[in-house]
């Protein structure tokens, strides 16, 4: 049967895989045939999406601010499990805090793990050792403040519109090794980040985040339909976009 998305045969890299986003971009891989290598700094959560995989799999606890290990560490696990076709970039931090509040040593690891992460990652594939030579995608995880501003979120805004710089450059820079980077900025989703922040605002701003989306708020499978779309030949003249999958939020 006819599926240009099928993903039989494609090895991918998902970081932020023990919950959200990343949890549910793995399921739908998996279902679509993708063997994977899960990522993240709580083991547990990754052993609990391994559980819902339905291919091979290959669980790696890493802790992404600890920039120095991830080469070593994947290019020891690529070795074991083979050559991978791309990675997505969802692990990230949150960083709700008005100007006067924010902290250099936050910010840093903010850095560390939502943006230079990234680029560590993209080295990292950039590599004989790791990038399986054909069918090359790598998709970044900004988001809609990535786009537009926002009030008491000037740290995660940094790391977020920096991803987008970024897909542009290495799109650019990786495009003669047939590797393509392309960039998602979601809207709010049904997270446990959410789940995590959401104390911080009360019914009415709730109720008005929701009016913002004019499809309401979004599901993480809403995010992981877009990255098996950047990760399959569906988009193979796709490289150095980012595509808003946000309920409408920035169409207003």
């Amino acid at each position: 049967m006819y599926n240009p998305l099928s993903l039989i045969g494609k090895k991918y890299l998902i970081t932020g895989a023990a919950s959200g986003m990343g949890r549910e971009t793995s399921i739908v891989l998996s279902k679509l045939g993708a063997e994977l290598i899960l990522v993240d700094i709580d083991e547990q959560g990754l052993n609990v999406t391994a559980e819902m995989l339905e291919n091979k799999y290959y669980v790696l606890p890493l802790d992404l601010s600890d920039i120095k290990s991830i080469k070593p560490t994947i290019e020891r696990v690529v070795a074991e499990f083979g050559l991978i076709n791309g990675f997505a970039h969802i692990a990230g931090i949150p960083y709700i805090t008005p100007l006067k509040g924010v902290k250099e040593e936050k910010a840093e690891l903010l850095y560390k793990v939502n943006q230079f992460a990234a680029i560590e990652l993209a080295k990292v594939f950039n590599s004989k050792k790791v990038y399986a030579g054909e069918s090359g995608s790598i998709v970044m995880i900004s988001s809609v403040y990535g786009v537009v501003g926002s009030a008491a979120n000037v740290a995660y805004a940094m790391t977020k519109s920096a991803i987008i710089g970024i897909t542009k450059a290495l799109a650019m820079e990786l495009a003669p090794k047939k590797i393509r980077v392309n960039c998602i900025a979601p809207g709010f989703v049904k997270s446990k980040m959410m789940a995590e922040n959401i104390f911080r605002f009360d019914n009415d701003y709730m109720e008005k985040l929701d009016a913002m989306h004019p499809l309401g708020l979004g599901t993480p499978e809403d995010i992981a339909n877009g990255i098996v779309f950047l990760f399959s030949d569906m988009s193979k003249w796709t490289t150095g976009a980012t595509i808003s999958i946000d309920g409408g939020f920035t169409a207003q």
